[in-house]
């Protein structure tokens, strides 16, 4: 009984031992489990599995039966046959690895459960539980990454979202402020074009002006000269007509009328010296005469026209004829008295002769008084000058008048009809005109900051907007001689010294947002457009490392950023990390 009980406990040890010794070794699958992806085991559980690039169908006995019916290995993943086949390796406690299904069963142990080597004479022991204690030490610090980052990013989307809205927010604003601005600017500049306007038109007159009073100056210049001319000839001729005048009696030869006076004439003792006296008052009244008015006297003179009856008319002529009449009711007696000739004219008729044209005279005074203003009347007559030089004095004096007149009446002319004067008050002016460069000024700033917004709101920023706090923020790495510098959303460059090299313009995000694209970068000597992949993952910090150019012109780098630690990668490397500690195999220190 005792002897038994010993045999039965050496052959469960026995056993148990063997049990251990065969758990260190690889495990044989099942052969409708055998190389099949945990992932792809629901493809393959149908009766009929078609092939996954849909040549054909096979049953399920046709599975790892050793024989290739899909062209892409479908049929065949646990074994040999396909040349295209693949072979998946468990690794519990590692990482899995697929490997070609020409591997398997070869005598190489290629996974560290040695599932590939199931039917061969090698016999590979499992050392995915001490090969995977790194993996699972790394895991795990992933894990802690990934835990922290999701919080940091938590954070970042929050801020993120918060800035996106504002931004959208202020670009309404903008536009609506733009609209508002730009009206008002709009009114400025067309109250400062008409300004404007009316300052051209305004100088265009003035130009004018100048054109026209320099051609009447110049009309004014060679009128001068004739009228001069003319008038110093006329007043000759006038004061050696006075003269003469005052030095003889009329000749009654001359005017039928004065033959009978002739004869008293030539009877008296002496001639009324009042006669000669108005003669020379009237010369001196001639040379009180303006220019003009000299020449309109002269004028009436050569015509035989009397410039007073001009202006008296009839009323002068009765005078005359009153006076006459009476003259000669008053002398009547007189002369029948003192002869019985005929012929006899008194000196009282002789007076009343030059008294009528003493009347003359004053008529004449009488019009240029009323015709002309410019005359001098306080000027009295000096005998000493010479009469050539009060002539000259006279025409020098009343030109250089009539100039100055002439150019008064033209201004007043003008600004009578409001060709010159300003519009628009000089300050007003200028005070439009700054309040619209202004505003102008306000309006372009404004406009700026509406296109920068609406240039970036328009780039893809992610699904939660994690990648919004790229814009405007580039990332540095240096390598040997080499910086590098990465904009996201707008270029890539490489950095040397004072050369400047660009490797892309932003191009988009691929592979659900894990690799930022940069193309159309600077042309390659004989080569393609330079270009750049920046692959993403997670990370506590954003830092650019891992830059290359594994081909020509190609290059690729790696960017960590805690914008890519998503939940949902967390809880799958927590679950890779349960189901590889959950294959721990038994320690050996228990048998």
């Amino acid at each position: 009984m005792g002897f038994m009980g010993a045999d039965l406990r050496v052959s469960l040890a026995i056993a148990l031992f063997s049990l251990l010794w065969i758990s260190g070794f690889s495990v044989v699958p099942s052969k409708d489990s055998l190389g099949i992806a945990p992932q792809d085991e629901g493809y393959y559980k149908s009766s009929v599995i078609q092939c996954k690039d849909g040549s054909k169908k096979f049953t399920k006995e046709q599975l790892n039966d050793e024989f290739c019916d899909c062209l892409d290995g479908t049929d065949e993943p646990g074994t040999s046959a396909c040349p295209e086949g693949k072979f998946y390796c468990r690794n519990a406690g590692h990482i899995p690895l697929t490997i070609f299904s020409s591997r398997v069963n070869d005598g190489i142990c290629d996974c560290c459960d040695g599932s590939d080597e199931y039917h061969s004479h090698m016999k590979c022991p499992n050392t995915c539980w001490e090969a995977g204690r790194a993996a699972r030490e790394n895991l795990k610090k992933r894990i802690a990454t990934y835990q922290e980052g999701v919080r940091i990013r938590k954070g970042d989307v929050n801020k993120a979202e918060q800035a996106f809205d504002k931004d959208e927010a202020d670009l309404a604003k903008l536009k609506a402020e733009e609209e508002s601005l730009s009206a008002l600017v709009q009114k400025l500049k067309e109250n400062k074009e008409r300004i404007e306007k009316a300052e051209e038109e305004e100088r265009k007159r003035k130009e004018e002006e100048k054109k026209w009073m320099s051609e009447e100056s110049e009309k004014v210049n060679v009128q001068e000269i004739a009228p001069e001319e003319t008038l110093h000839s006329n007043a000759e001729a006038l004061h050696a007509e006075l003269s003469a005048s005052a030095d003889k009696p009329l000749d009654a030869q001359d005017d039928p009328s004065l033959k009978a006076e002739a004869g008293a004439e030539s009877e008296a003792k002496e001639v009324s010296p009042e006669h000669v006296t108005d003669q020379v008052q009237e010369n001196v009244d001639m040379e009180k005469l303006s220019k003009e008015e000299l020449g309109r006297l002269v004028a009436s003179r050569w015509t035989g026209e009397n410039a007073a009856q001009k202006m008296d008319g009839d009323t002068t002529i009765k005078e005359e004829h009153s006076d006459d009449n009476n003259l000669d009711m008053s002398n009547s007696g007189n002369v029948r008295g003192d002869d019985d000739d005929d012929s006899y004219t008194s000196g009282t008729d002789a007076d009343s002769k030059y008294d009528d044209d003493d009347d003359d005279d004053e008529d004449d005074d009488d019009i240029s008084d009323d015709e002309f203003e410019d005359v001098d009347t306080s000027r009295s007559f000096n005998p000493e000058n010479d009469e050539k030089a009060e002539v000259s004095d006279l025409t020098s004096s009343s030109t250089s008048s009539w100039l100055e007149k002439l150019q008064q009446t033209v201004q007043n002319v003008l600004q009578a009809f409001n060709f010159f004067k300003t519009p628009v008050e000089i300050s007003e002016g200028a005070r439009v005109r700054k309040e619209y460069d202004d505003l102008s000024s306000k309006l372009s700033k404004l406009r700026s900051r509406i296109a920068r917004l609406t240039d970036m709101l328009k780039h893809d920023f992610g699904k939660e907007k994690e990648f919004y706090s790229f814009y405007d923020h580039c990332f540095e790495s240096k390598r040997n001689k080499y910086t590098y510098k990465v904009c996201p959303f707008k270029e890539a460059i490489q950095v040397e010294g004072h050369s400047t090299t660009r490797l892309g313009n932003w191009d988009k995000f691929e592979d659900s947002y894990r690799i930022m694209q940069f193309s159309s970068g600077a042309k390659c000597w004989n080569g393609p457009d330079r270009s750049l992949k920046v692959r993403l993952r997670c990370g506590l910090k954003n830092e650019l490392t891992d830059i290359d150019e594994p081909s020509r012109c190609e290059y690729k780098a790696m960017l960590s950023t805690p914008a890519v630690c998503s939940e949902e990668k967390l809880q799958e490397l927590q679950q890779k990390l349960e189901q590889m500690n959950s294959n721990q195999p038994l320690p050996h220190d228990e048998l």
